[in-house]
C-alpha cells in the first residue's frame, strides 16, 4: 500500500543522473521508486541503468522506445541503442517490463504506464484542452474505470499533475514526473499522497560537472 512514492520520468540511458536519484532516494523513506519507462536510446550506458534500477527494485514499466529496440525498430534514430552492443541481461530486463502496472495506494489504485495507459504513444500534455482531449481515447479509457483515481506516465518529457472529472465519481489524477533527459528538465518527483502534493527535484550539473539534486516546485494533488 503506498503512501510515499518516488517516480522516475523517461530515463533514456542517463545512467549517471539515475544513479544519482536512486542514491539520493534512499535517505528518503519511500515506499517504492516507480519508472514510466524509455530506458532505451540515450548518449548514457543502458547496461548501467538496467542493472541500477534492477539492484534497487525499480518497479519500471515499457516505453515505446524499449519497444523499437526489442523489436529492431527505428534503430536510425539519434543516440539509439542497438540490440547487438547491449548485455544478455539487459535485454532479458527490457524483455520482462510490462506495459503498465496497477499498484495498490492509500488513495486508492495507481496505474504506471509510458503513455497514457498501455498506449505508450499517446501524449497527454499540461496545456491539452477541447480537440486534444476529446480524442484522446487512451484518456477517455482511464476515465472510464471509476475504480481508478491515480494513473502515472511519462513521454511528453513535461511534469504535470493535473485532474480529469469524471461525469459521476472522483476525478482522475495523472502525474508526469518528467524526464532524466539533460536536454528538457532533468529530475524526477515525490509523490506524498498523505500530506497530499508532489514534490519535483531538478538534477543539476554544477561548473565541476558534479550533478546534485536539487528541490523544484511543489505541486498540490487535487482531492480524491
Amino acid at each position: 500500500m503506498l503512501r510515499r512514492f518516488a517516480l522516475l520520468g523517461d530515463i533514456h540511458a542517463e545512467d549517471r543522473r539515475l544513479a544519482l536519484a536512486l542514491t539520493w532516494l534512499k535517505g528518503q523513506a519511500v515506499d517504492a521508486v516507480l519508472a514510466v519507462g524509455d530506458l532505451a536510446d540515450g548518449r548514457g550506458d543502458l547496461d548501467r541503468c538496467c542493472a541500477l534500477l534492477a539492484a534497487h527494485r525499480v518497479l519500471a514499466v515499457r516505453g515505446n522506445h524499449d519497444r523499437w529496440l526489442l523489436g529492431d525498430e527505428l534503430r536510425g534514430l539519434t543516440h539509439a541503442h542497438q540490440a547487438v552492443d547491449l548485455a544478455p541481461a539487459t535485454l532479458a530486463y527490457l524483455a520482462a517490463l510490462p506495459p503498465t502496472r496497477r499498484l495498490a495506494t492509500v488513495r486508492g489504485d495507481l496505474l504506471l504506464g509510458h503513455g497514457v495507459g498501455p498506449d505508450d504513444m499517446v501524449r497527454l500534455r499540461p496545456h491539452h484542452s477541447g480537440y486534444d482531449l476529446e480524442t484522446n481515447f487512451a484518456l477517455a479509457d482511464l476515465l472510464a474505470d471509476r475504480s481508478l483515481p491515480l494513473a502515472a506516465g511519462g513521454h511528453t518529457h513535461q511534469r504535470m499533475v493535473r485532474a480529469f472529472t469524471r461525469p459521476a465519481g472522483p476525478p482522475l489524477v495523472f502525474i508526469n514526473p518528467g524526464t532524466l533527459h539533460p536536454d528538457h528538465e532533468s529530475g524526477f518527483a515525490v509523490v506524498d499522497l498523505e500530506r497530499g502534493h508532489v514534490a519535483y527535484f531538478d538534477l543539476v550539473e554544477r561548473p565541476d560537472q558534479s550533478l546534485a539534486v536539487e528541490p523544484a516546485e511543489v505541486a498540490p494533488l487535487p482531492a480524491i
